[in-house]
């Protein structure tokens, strides 16, 4: 009798650990929001309003922090060239190298000394979950964070200043599963569904990025009911082949990488030289070939997208929204061809125009009106505010969840397409490139709620 106590004891033992109970739990506790008091502001003149950030203009993440900042600097730019614009807008930036500690000390000099009135594209996971305490405390209008941990996302808060408008990691993480699940990408043509039993291998960085959206991954899961069919391994840089090895060893059916830009090309590198061949799945932060090693791996990869330049009956196939962000760029000098600094079709750049025109929506509903934090705050609540190049974004009642709707795209192999920029009237670039890359993420489904993506298990 003892004995078969004892067996059926194991047993449960195994089948409750198949069942997911061993999963890591990476769920992190919602900030507490202060209210804002009535009439709080600075850095507004009669002429002025000040606005900065802290970003990275060198180290590994210049590549995100200097396109993303040469777009907030156009738009504003163009907004200030405007003749109906009564105050024009002064931007302070500095480089924090993205150390987390300097992205602190930056963002202190901006609120205490400069006397920012917002900040705007606040940059790296590292320095948003640094500051969001003190953004919080000061009560200071945060619009645009280029992260999506999941300390920014929060429920019913009315008046809060922190508005994150790209996607929550945690979304982030969901729509990923819920797409490997969901979608008919696998097979020897593409075009199947994974059984129902497959095992779905997650890859996530030991850090504030990684952790975020593999909670994601791990709550779609569970609501799937398919918890225990994940792999989940944690990964440093020093440690990436290593765990890679451990995963393949697992023989997954599908991998989803939860990390940004470096860790996810270290991934990406460990799995084609160990001879993966199962389908990897990536979040909307690596969705940009610039930051990867571009080669012909042995394995599709895709990835989210939550901007949408694509329109067939556009020019080359592009929207007219696209059109409008490179015509800013290259009134500012960065549509040059051939040239460095080039951004046009640049991912991160699009991420700082999107920032700056979202911070811009909430000074134009404002209006003439007395503006502090406060009417700032209640102007951006009042109502969804379209994304270009996107959707919408809607703060009503204290939301911020961020962009809860993404495309999917693909790493492909793709014919550079050559034309005029429509952007310089009157010449002809017979060599302006609208194609990004020879490799770039090409997008095959549009942009999808979880739901609607749910809804073709």
């Amino acid at each position: 009798m003892k004995k078969l106590v004892l067996v059926f004891v194991m047993a449960l033992t195994l089948m409750l650990a198949a069942c997911g109970s061993s999963l890591p739990n990476l769920d992190v506790e919602e900030l507490k929001v202060p209210a804002v008091p009535a009439g709080l502001v600075q850095g507004v003149t009669a002429t002025t309003i000040k606005v900065g950030n802290t970003a990275p203009k060198t180290g590994g993440f210049a590549a995100v922090g200097i396109p993303f900042n040469a777009a907030i600097e156009a738009v504003f730019a163009e907004y200030n060239a405007r003749q109906d614009v009564a105050r024009k807008i002064e931007f302070v930036t500095y480089d924090d190298g993205s150390d987390a500690s300097t992205g602190l000390t930056n963002t202190k000099k901006l609120v205490e000394e400069d006397k920012v009135f917002a900040l705007v594209g606040h940059v790296g996971t590292g320095t948003v979950n640094a500051t969001l305490p003190y953004i919080l405390e000061k009560h200071i209008p945060m619009v645009y964070a280029a992260t999506g941990i999941n300390q920014l996302y929060f429920g019913d808060t009315p008046g809060n200043p922190v508005m994150a408008v790209q996607p929550i990691y945690k979304t982030d993480g969901r729509i990923a599963y819920a797409r490997a699940i969901s979608e008919s990408l696998f097979g020897p043509n593409g075009d199947a569904k994974l059984a129902t039993d497959a095992k779905v291998g997650v890859l996530y960085t030991n850090d504030d990025a990684g952790k975020s959206i593999a909670s994601g991954i791990i709550e779609e899961a569970k609501n799937a009911k398919r918890e225990k069919n994940l792999i989940v391994m944690s990964f440093l840089a020093e440690t990436t082949e290593s765990v890679v090895k451990s995963m393949l060893a697992k023989k997954p059916d599908v991998i989803i990488v939860a990390g940004n830009q470096a860790p996810f090309n270290q991934a990406l590198t460990s799995l084609d030289d160990l001879g993966n061949t199962a389908p990897v799945i990536t979040s909307y932060v690596n969705t940009n070939a610039s930051t990867i090693t571009v080669k012909d791996y042995g394995f599709d990869i895709y990835g989210s997208a939550w901007i949408d330049i694509v329109d067939p009956q556009g020019l080359y196939g592009f929207s007219a929204e696209y059109w409008a962000f490179v015509a800013t760029m290259t009134a500012a000098g960065y549509g040059t061809v051939g040239a460095a600094n080039n951004y046009t079709a640049n991912a991160f750049a699009m991420a700082g125009y999107v920032a700056a025109k979202v911070f811009l929506a909430g000074l134009d509903r404002v209006g003439a009106n007395e503006l502090t934090f406060k009417s700032y705050i209640t102007a951006m609540e009042s109502a969804p505010i379209d994304i270009p190049m996107g959707g919408q974004i809607d703060f009503s009642d204290g939301m911020r969840w961020g962009i809860s709707s993404m495309a999917l795209s693909k790493l492909a192999f793709t014919a550079e397409v050559k034309g005029d920029n429509p952007a310089t009237e009157g010449v002809v670039e017979t060599d302006f490139v609208v194609s990004a890359a020879k490799h770039a993420f090409v997008k095959i489904r549009d942009i999808e709620s979880l739901e609607q993506i749910n809804a073709k298990r």
